[in-house]
């Protein structure tokens, strides 16, 4: 049995890739919506759950896993440094897949950059502008501890679980963008008009995230962007082409 932990659309295209492969696959997804984006098929079994440690070694030994597959989100660095200890502590096979880093070498007039959450959301202290936060609903408060939530604009999933929590953090309606990307330039812009944004936050989530619209969006709108840095890997070995991950796959397992 191959792990693979993914809610990601380039971890959906490793799964059935794997798949076409003839492997038999456990699939995990940190939400149900996740699970929900993949098809019922045999030699697939997909959970959807948040794992500690002690939970991901149960799941590992409860269903015989040779071989986990880290194809999280850049930015799940939880996430990464759960799966790559338990599989370190197991002896376990173990391989990551990230999607490669934009290029933004045409949009460094416009960026500065953050260390993390935190850092971001500290450079938004005192600013009377409004912000578009692009950088998920998980989390929301540490900006909204910052800035006063009249100024902070969050584009989230439209599931009711988030919108709940935009309202307890204090966003009213108005300033709640519940829309499923990724988003093309024209309507990054439309939203900057629409919302008189100032400034954008944003995560490097690659070209599957629609990272380099938004750049251009900001650009030719004329508002800074503040780029949250990804979490350092801990692993010296990363993959970030599919079709080579696939046959690493085969030279591990078989």
């Amino acid at each position: 049995m191959i792990l693979v932990l993914s809610g990601t659309k380039d971890g959906r295209e490793i799964v059935y890739g794997l798949l076409d492969k003839g492997y038999n696959l456990l699939v995990t997804t940190a939400t149900g919506y996740g699970k929900s984006l993949y098809e019922e098929k045999s030699r697939l079994r997909v959970v959807s759950e948040r794992l500690d440690y002690d939970g991901m070694v149960k799941l590992i030994e409860d269903n015989s896993v040779k071989l986990a597959i880290d194809a999280t989100h850049p930015y799940a660095d939880k996430v990464s440094d759960n799966i790559h200890k338990v599989c370190n502590d197991l002896k376990l096979k173990y391989l990551r897949y990230q999607r490669k880093e934009s290029i933004l070498d045409n949009f460094t007039d416009i960026i500065e950059w953050a260390m993390d959450y935190n850092d971001a959301a500290k450079k938004l202290i005192g600013a009377k502008s409004n912000v578009l936060l692009t950088t998920g609903s998980k989390t929301l408060e540490i900006f909204s501890d910052k800035v006063p939530v009249e100024r902070l604009y969050a584009r989230i999933l439209p599931n009711s679980g988030i919108l709940k929590k935009c309202e307890d953090i204090g966003l009213k309606p108005s300033n709640i963008i519940a829309m499923q990307g990724p988003f093309s330039k024209e309507m990054n812009m439309e939203i900057i008009k629409k919302y008189n944004i100032d400034i954008l936050v944003t995560k490097d989530s690659g070209k599957v995230g629609g990272t380099i619209e938004k750049f251009e969006a900001a650009k030719e709108m004329g508002i800074p962007v503040i780029v949250i840095s990804r979490p350092r890997l801990k692993e010296s070995t990363v993959l970030n082409n599919i079709d080579d991950l696939i046959f690493k796959v085969s030279e591990l397992y078989g």
